[in-house]
């Protein structure tokens, strides 16, 4: 659909909005209705918890093709303007389809996830070919509790203990709701190395195999206390708001950010940089990736904010809704990793792999480990490989994800030549890298050079490589009108008059409306 190219960002959004009321009513595009949404995501939970011996095998695979219908269907017919012009939306819908086939399809959850869990290990409580070794577990979980050289702090509650598939529905239905709405698996035998490293009270009490050695322990006095974690996430939340705001000023101010022109030239006083494209183009590049790290990072700040907050509020009803250590400050570790360490020493791979956000991470390991799985098993546990197969298809997916986001927007995106191509163009990156510093650096007269200049051959090659291959994802952020989503309720800056703007408040119009077909299954609670 054409739209036309000029008026503010609210002009602009009042035109996508008329738009799309125009083409639901012809039919052209279906709503996006409550129910669905809500269906669509605990459709998984359903088939987590029916055991693998009453046909649970066969119930999760059926229910993972009716979220594959259910998903196939989105991503054709219905539409909204709710989260970045419907971007948020297709992502979501897109990475809630991996995440499941994972857990559904691709693993075994009876076998292959535990949990931490507060209080006393019990009985073992699934059955099985692994009965009698989880048996064994038990035990060793019991003599390390009562052993442990933490048994002081064990006395006064600190107790932890690895927890399988449950057999009690009450419990395991809690379990398999941590485990699905769960992204970065903190108290999980999934949990990744970036989180970081366990406190050596916990670790003393649940080392027994089920957890690798990369967790390696550090004292307890290295993690902050829950009320100073809880602060810090609330100092983030405070800065990264005002830094949206700050962003949404300048971008307001700016065409290429309304999506009219994604060749035009920045406002007064970076217009004069007309002369110099490559200046504009490193501007609207770095503007836009700074605009998604200050939006992520407001928006995981939240999690230890709600989660951690409400555990230390209300202590005794979160150990009752949850067995999970919900107000462990370990559970809470930072969305982003350490910025210059990892591009500095491992290049582009460090920058996407160690500094950048991991929250789709185990949905694409697990992926890459079934496909691997399918291998002869000589290639499958080559390492480089491995390697090579999990950068692919992280990027793969990563690509795919983007691009269903970009595709479901109401307006004219290039999801192929945009989101997927860019990052199909890291993985290609990224494993020239690594063929790069394993066969051919090593072989070179230079294969000496100093540190600092290996170091600096990282950094500019990451970002000289982004700022090439940046482009496609950028443009299409701003062709698809990612950034005329309005982030905060409340805009200190427009309501100073410091920027432009409608006044203190933001959030204009209706969120969900209801919606009448005339039909059952069409009527219902519309996301706007």
């Amino acid at each position: 659909m054409a739209y036309q190219r000029h008026g503010s960002s609210r002009d602009l959004v009042q035109l996508h909005e008329a738009d799309i009321e125009s083409q639901l009513r012809q039919g052209t595009f279906k709503p996006i209705l409550l129910y669905q949404v809500v269906l669509f995501n605990l459709l998984p939970l359903l088939g987590l918890i029916i055991p693998r011996h009453r046909g649970g095998k066969y119930i999760r695979r059926s229910i993972f093709a009716l979220s594959l219908g259910i998903a196939a269907q989105i991503f054709k017919s219905h539409r909204g303007l709710l989260g970045g012009n419907g971007y948020m939306f297709g992502l979501i819908t897109a990475w809630w389809l991996i995440w499941s086939a994972g857990l559904l399809v691709f693993t075994d959850i009876e076998s292959a996830f535990q949990r931490i869990e507060r209080g006393a290990a019990t009985a073992i409580t699934t059955t099985g070919k692994s009965g009698s070794a989880r048996v064994e577990v038990s035990d060793a979980i019991r003599h390390n509790q009562v052993n442990s050289p933490d048994r002081k702090k064990q006395e006064s509650g600190d107790i932890f203990h690895w927890q399988p598939y449950p057999q009690k529905l009450s419990h395991r239905l809690e379990w398999c709701a941590g485990l699905l709405f769960n992204l970065r698996g903190p108290e999980w035998n999934w949990r990744a190395p970036h989180l970081g490293p366990l406190p050596r009270s916990v670790h003393s009490q649940i080392h027994d195999g089920f957890i690798s050695d990369k967790f390696e322990p550090v004292d307890d006095n290295m993690y902050p206390s829950s009320k100073v974690r809880l602060k810090d996430a609330f100092r983030t939340c405070l800065i990264h708001y005002f830094l949206l705001d700050c962003l949404k000023a300048v971008m307001m101010r700016d065409p290429y950010f309304r999506g009219t022109s994604t060749t035009a030239s920045p406002p007064f006083p970076l217009s004069y940089l007309e002369a110099f494209p490559l200046a504009i183009r490193f501007y609207h590049i770095f503007v836009s990736c700074v605009g998604v790290y200050v939006a992520l990072s407001f928006v995981t700040s939240l999690n230890p904010i709600c989660f951690l907050g409400l555990s230390l509020a209300f202590p005794n009803a979160s150990k009752k809704l949850t067995a999970a250590p919900l107000d462990a400050p370990w559970l809470y570790a930072e969305s982003f990793g350490p910025f210059f360490e990892p591009i500095l020493d491992h290049g582009l791979a460090g920058c996407w792999g160690r500094w950048w956000h991991q929250l789709f991470r185990n949905g694409f390991t697990t992926t890459a480990q079934w496909i691997l799985s399918l291998f002869p098993d000589k290639i499958a546990h080559d390492a480089s490989y491995k390697r090579m197969v999990h950068i692919v298809v992280a990027f793969s997916l990563s690509g795919f994800i983007h691009a269903c986001g970009s595709h479901t927007q109401f307006t004219e995106t290039h999801p192929l030549s945009g989101p997927f191509l860019f990052f199909n163009m890291q993985s290609l990156a990224v494993i020239s890298e690594y063929i790069f510093k394993t066969v051919i650096f090593p072989r070179l007269p230079l294969s000496q050079t100093p540190r600092s200049l290996r170091r600096s051959g990282n950094a500019i090659f990451t970002f000289s490589w982004l700022l090439f291959s940046g482009a496609c994802m950028a443009d299409d952020f701003a062709r698809g009108g990612l950034w005329l989503v309005e982030p905060i309720p409340l805009s200190p800056l427009r309501g100073l008059g410091i920027a432009n703007g409608s006044g203190w408040w933001c959030w204009e119009g209706a969120w969900f409306r209801y919606w009448n077909d005339g039909t059952y299954w069409g009527s219902g609670i519309r996301v706007v």
